[in-house]
C-alpha cells in the first residue's frame, strides 16, 4: 500500500472529526465542563453495606438531578461509602432538602443509609488550567523539537509537532461529541499522551532517516522512502499501540468512575496517535522535504543561469 498517495484523504477525514467536534461545541455551547471547572457539591453517603452504583445513579435521577453531569465514586476502599460530587444545583432546590430526599430515596434500598451534611467546593479557574496546560504542553513541545532537530533534522521535529498538535485536537473533538466531562483528569490525560505518542513518530523517523541514507533522491522520491519505512516498522507500531490499549480498555471496563475519565481520553488519544504516526507526520515530513527540494532546485537552475 502506498500510504503517501492516500495522504490527503487521512488528513480529510480527521479534519472532518475535528470539524465536527467545533460544530458540536458551538450548538452545545462549548465543551462540557465538569465540577473541577464549574464547582459544586459534594455529599458523602454511608449505606452500611456494599451497594450497587446505579442504584445511587437512580436516587439522583428521582430526585431532579442530573446524573450525567453527577460524579459518583467510591470512598478510598470503602465499598460502602458513596461520594456524590454534583454540579451547582438551581436557586430552587436547597441543598438540605436535597439531601433528605436522596437519603430517603436511597433508605428504600438501603434502610440504614445516612449522609453527612452537603459541603460546596469552587471549580478551578477554567483559563488558568487551560492556561497551565497550554504552557506544559508548550515547553514540552519546545524541548522536544530541539531535540529531533538534533537527533534527525528540522523538518522532522516540525512534522512530529504537527501529529502531537492532530492528536490533542482529535481528543479534544471526540470528547466534544460524546459530551463527555472534562475534568483535570483529561489534562492529564492529554499530557499523558503527548508524551507516548512522540515515540512511534521517533521510531518512524529514525527508520526514515536510515532509509535516506541507503536510497538516493534519484533511485527513490522521498514519499517512496516514507512508505518504505512506514512498513518496515508498521508491525511494531500496530503490536505496541494494542498491547497498551488493551491494558487501557481493562482499566476502563473495570476500573471505577474515577478511573473511567482518564482512561477514555487515552484511548482515545492512543488511537489517534498511532493514526497520526503514519498518516499525519510522515505525509507532512514529504511535503517539507518536497518544499526543500522544489526550492534547491530553483536556486540551482538559477546558479547555472548566472554562469551562463
Amino acid at each position: 500500500m502506498r500510504f503517501m498517495n492516500k495522504s490527503k484523504y487521512f488528513m480529510l477525514f480527521s479534519g472532518a472529526i475535528v470539524l465536527v467536534g467545533i460544530i458540536v461545541g458551538l450548538i452545545f455551547g462549548g465543551l462540557n465542563l465538569g465540577i473541577d471547572f464549574t464547582g459544586g457539591s459534594i455529599l458523602t453517603v454511608e449505606l452500611h453495606e456494599q451497594y450497587d452504583m446505579q442504584v445511587v445513579q437512580d436516587a439522583l435521577s428521582a430526585n431532579g438531578i442530573d446524573a450525567s453531569t453527577t460524579q459518583l465514586v467510591k470512598a478510598g476502599n470503602d465499598d460502602t461509602q458513596a461520594v456524590i460530587r454534583m454540579q451547582e444545583m438551581s436557586e430552587t432546590m436547597d441543598d438540605a432538602t436535597v439531601r433528605e430526599d436522596v437519603i430517603a430515596t436511597l433508605q428504600e434500598t438501603y434502610p440504614l443509609a445516612e449522609g453527612g451534611e452537603v459541603e460546596s467546593v469552587g471549580g478551578v479557574t477554567t483559563g488558568e488550567i487551560i492556561r497551565n496546560a497550554f504552557l506544559a504542553v508548550l515547553i514540552a513541545s519546545a524541548f522536544m523539537l530541539i531535540y529531533i532537530w538534533i537527533r534527525f533534522e528540522l523538518f522532522s521535529g516540525l512534522a512530529a509537532l504537527t501529529a502531537l498538535v492532530h492528536d490533542v485536537l482529535i481528543m479534544t473533538a471526540v470528547v466534544s461529541i460524546a459530551r463527555v466531562q472534562i475534568n483535570s483528569s483529561y489534562i492529564a490525560a492529554v499530557l499523558t499522551i503527548v508524551g507516548y505518542s512522540i515515540n512511534d513518530t521517533i521510531v518512524l523517523f529514525d527508520r526514515i532517516r536510515e532509509n535516506n541514507k541507503r536510497y538516493s533522491i534519484s533511485s527513490k522520491t522521498r514519499a517512496q522512502v516514507a512508505d518504505i519505512s512506514i512498513k518496515e516498522t508498521l508491525s511494531r507500531t500496530i503490536n505496541t499501540s494494542v498491547t497498551t490499549l488493551v491494558m487501557i480498555l481493562a482499566l476502563y471496563i473495570f476500573g471505577v468512575e474515577s478511573i473511567k475519565e482518564f482512561a477514555l481520553p487515552l484511548i482515545i488519544g492512543l488511537i489517534s496517535g498511532t493514526y497520526s504516526s503514519i498518516f499525519i507526520a510522515s505525509p507532512v515530513w514529504v511535503r517539507l522535504m518536497h518544499l526543500k527540494h522544489k526550492k534547491d532546485y530553483k536556486k540551482l537552475t538559477e546558479k547555472i543561469a548566472k554562469v551562463k
